[in-house]
């Protein structure tokens, strides 16, 4: 059971990761497109970077974890 909690986990926080990166990116080539002067380009470069950086921080959460999960497989003290 805890295995199969650890790696829902693992598959929930990449794909979480993921999408907020891809969506900051896609967000920031989108800015390319946008039509004249009424855009919001601050809001939507502070959009982009806040989604590009909370996906690399979610991402490399989920490393974390994978690296401590089996760091610590064999003597079974985490969780």
């Amino acid at each position: 059971m805890k295995t199969a909690l650890r790696v829902a986990a693992l598959i929930l926080t990449a794909v979480i990761g993921l999408w907020a990166f891809v969506r900051g990116i896609v967000t920031a080539l989108l800015m390319r497109g946008l039509p004249g002067e009424h855009a919001d380009i601050l809001g939507h470069l502070v959009e982009a970077s806040v989604f590009i950086a909370g996906g690399v921080c979610v991402l490399s959460l989920a490393v974390q974890q994978l690296y401590c999960w089996r760091a610590h497989r064999k003597d079974g003290g985490l969780l």
